[in-house]
């Protein structure tokens, strides 16, 4: 039998978040280089322009996915501070 500390456990859980973190931060890099932009300027022209641009339209859908999946682990980090609670 193996016996894990909720500490470790905690850890492990954490460690998992920043990973999870920096594969996101990492994609919405790349999409501010492919624009030369952020999410909200790219909003903005995709909303006020006359042509139809599916790829830009699927990266837009792609590139808030992973904003909204980087400020949840954000928050979750922020909020547990490293201190997970195991019941």
């Amino acid at each position: 039998m193996i016996t894990v500390d909720k500490q470790d456990i905690g850890q492990l859980l954490l460690l998992d978040y920043l990973a999870s973190l920096h594969k996101a931060q990492e994609k919405l890099r790349l999409f501010e280089c492919k624009y030369q932009t952020s999410l909200e300027n790219f909003s903005a022209l995709l909303k006020v322009s006359d042509q139809e641009d599916f790829e830009a339209w699927d990266d837009y859908m792609e590139w808030k996915a992973f904003q909204k999946v980087s400020d949840d682990l954000k928050e979750k980090i922020d909020e547990k501070n490293g201190n997970f609670e195991f019941t």
